[in-house]
């Protein structure tokens, strides 16, 4: 069956509410999943989450693509990006169960200055003294949040510091596929290698789960598929350096979950280093926003001459 799907018309306000939404499932779903690690451990719950993504996906995937949609042309790229987003996951629900909520979505939130890091290496990017200025301003958010050297330091904070490395490997590989690979290519291809990684682990892990452990399991699979859905519909209809920094409202709201839930709020320290973070990556992704406007008018330049 041919892929006819066409790119929706841009709508700011829809992509926004989406965008938005996504975040409160997003911080929910962590939220039970800080519920769910207290028994389970991270492997098993990722086995099983990976399960329940794979169960829908793949079918509706084929439905609507057909077998075409397992194509690539970059399969060790696909099959990396897969690893480090099942590496990525297995660390944050690990940090999960030493951590308060909010601490380690702070943590984690350093992703976008991570990414801005490894395309400089990785892909050769250009990034101007503002945005390196901005990228340091975040880290030293991270060092605020964090301590180290400091009594208040926990090595539990590594596991979203390395969730949030592994996660920007990830994307940084995501840039060089898509032009060449489909959404959903990436999607399957995703949903199948942490299946197949957590399959490896899982006999040394597994154990029977109650019907409570089931439920937390289930909800965190379906808002998982829900809202990364959601997140496709949203950067669907609007660009990245538009919706990017309202992406931070998680933290707002694993804020608010971790003390309705946990009875947890952030000290002092924490508040203020995500506050730098937050400042650090609306400025960053407005650089990206400015530096498209700027390709944009070059190209329309140079057609211009070109037509004259």
């Amino acid at each position: 069956m041919p892929d006819s799907h066409e790119r929706p018309a841009d709508n700011k306000p829809v992509a926004l509410l989406l965008l938005l939404l996504t975040t409160v499932m997003f911080a929910t779903g962590d939220s039970i999943a800080k519920l769910a690690v207290s028994t389970l451990h991270p492997v098993q719950m990722q086995f099983v989450r990976c399960a329940i993504v794979v169960a829908f996906t793949v079918p509706y995937a084929l439905w609507k693509i057909g077998p075409a949609v397992f194509h690539t042309d970059h399969p060790k790229t696909q099959v990396f990006r897969g690893f480090a987003i099942l590496g990525s996951s297995f660390l944050f629900v690990s940090g999960l169960s030493h951590l308060p909520l909010a601490d380690a979505s702070a943590i984690n939130f350093v992703w976008p200055l991570l990414i801005t890091v490894l395309s400089v290496l990785m892909l050769k990017e250009k990034v101007g003294v503002r945005r390196w200025a901005a990228t340091l301003l975040g880290f030293a958010g991270m060092l605020l949040i964090i301590r180290p050297g400091t009594s208040a330091f926990q090595m539990a904070a590594l596991y979203p510091l390395g969730a949030a490395l592994l996660w920007s490997f990830a994307a940084v590989v995501t840039r060089s596929v898509s032009a060449h690979d489909r959404a959903a290519t990436t999607l399957v291809w995703t949903s199948l290698v942490m299946l197949a990684g957590a399959t490896v682990l899982i006999p040394f892990f597994w154990r029977p789960m109650t019907g409570q452990e089931w439920l937390l399991m289930g909800l965190i699979g379906g808002i998982s598929i829900v809202g990364h859905s959601m997140l496709v519909f949203a950067y669907e209809r609007a660009g990245a350096s538009f919706l990017a920094p309202f992406s931070y409202a998680q933290l707002v709201w694993a804020t608010i979950l971790g003390y309705l839930v946990f009875g947890s709020l952030p000290d002092r320290w924490i508040a203020a280093g995500a506050i730098l973070i937050v400042a650090s990556g609306i400025y960053t992704a407005h650089r990206e926003h400015v530096r498209a406007r700027e390709a944009r008018e070059r190209a329309a330049r140079g057609n211009g001459d070109h037509a004259s």
